[in-house]
């Protein structure tokens, strides 16, 4: 993994930790974790709307693990693409 997937997996997963504490522990409304999640996650996270029942607790987990594979996924391809382009770029 790249640095910047690293940085990813850190503070995105540091927003999902916090949400999915936000739902479990009560505190305020689950719901409303649940949709920042799916919001920051956007498009893949808002699956999560159709797999479980808006929000709960598992949601809320649902949308945060979707929203953490995609953008570490995003993360890594990028910083594959910037590599072969600065190898390509370097060959020339």
């Amino acid at each position: 993994m790249s640095p910047a997937t690293n940085k990813v997996a850190i503070y995105y997963g540091a927003w999902v930790l916090f949400c999915v504490l936000w739902a479990v522990t009560g505190y305020g409304d689950s719901k409303v974790a649940h949709l920042y999640l799916a919001l920051t996650g956007l498009p893949l996270a808002l699956l999560s709307l159709h797999i479980v029942p808006n929000g709960t607790p598992v949601a809320t987990l649902a949308a945060g693990l979707i929203g953490l594979l995609q953008w570490c996924l995003v993360a890594e391809a990028n910083a594959r693409w910037d590599a072969w382009r600065k190898s390509k770029n370097a060959k020339t």
